[in-house]
């Protein structure tokens, strides 16, 4: 498959075909790793959530090659890598969320870096998108709890992701928080199934009050 296919069918929201050429042909996934980068760009999302999606299916019969494509991530959210971490926590939490059983350590790691500020709202990302499929997958640190999880992070990204966090696990403590951010009208972009969805921290935060609310009946 060439990349100019690639763009096609991500184009079009269509992985599928993406994954089934990347189970034959490796060179697949380093066309997807280049168009990552562009966060503001739809097909750079489809592209990590493709990634995600095609390391799952290659793991199923060699988990070593996902293994070693994590490390390479992990190493580029270090400081010493000498690289710019990129996209690295987004595909890192996708990697985790298609092979959760398989990568759950790593999964721990991405936790790790949530101080880091430059990494911050990629690895409150990376963790939604995890416990959003698999809640009893990651054991978030006392040092997360402390900081509210980045409920009032100065970040309306990070606030946004920390409020999906705190509705995919059910933290219920934080209700008085999460309810002072009913009236946060800041504008937040979140990536999802495809798609941009541009609402508002307020939005998100009624439908997380809800849903907590919903658990207790």
């Amino acid at each position: 498959m060439q990349k100019s296919e690639i763009r096609e069918f991500l184009g079009a929201y269509q992985l599928q075909p993406i994954i089934e050429a990347a189970k034959q042909d490796r060179s697949v996934i380093r066309m997807l790793i280049s168009l990552v980068y562009d966060k503001e760009n739809l097909e750079s999302w489809r592209a990590i959530e493709a990634i995600g999606l095609v390391a799952g299916e290659i793991a199923k019969s060699n988990v070593d090659i996902i293994r070693n494509l994590s490390q390479r991530f992990l190493w580029m959210m270090r400081d010493e890598s000498g690289n710019g971490p990129g996209s690295a926590p987004e595909l890192l939490g996708e990697i985790v969320r298609s092979a959760p059983d398989a990568f759950a350590d790593i999964g721990q790691v991405i936790i790790s870096f949530h101080d880091e500020k430059m990494l911050r709202r990629g690895v409150m990302r990376a963790i939604w998108r995890i416990v959003d499929r698999r809640p009893d997958l990651l054991t978030l640190t006392q040092e997360l709890m402390d900081q509210k999880i980045g409920l009032d992070d100065d970040d309306a990204g990070v606030r946004a992701y920390a409020l999906l966090i705190v509705g995919a696990l059910g933290l219920k403590e934080f209700q008085p928080l999460i309810e002072g951010l009913m009236s946060d009208m800041s504008p937040v972009t979140i990536y999802n199934r495809g798609e941009f969805m541009n609402t508002t921290l307020s939005e998100i935060a009624k439908k997380v009050i809800a849903g907590l609310q919903a658990r207790e009946n």
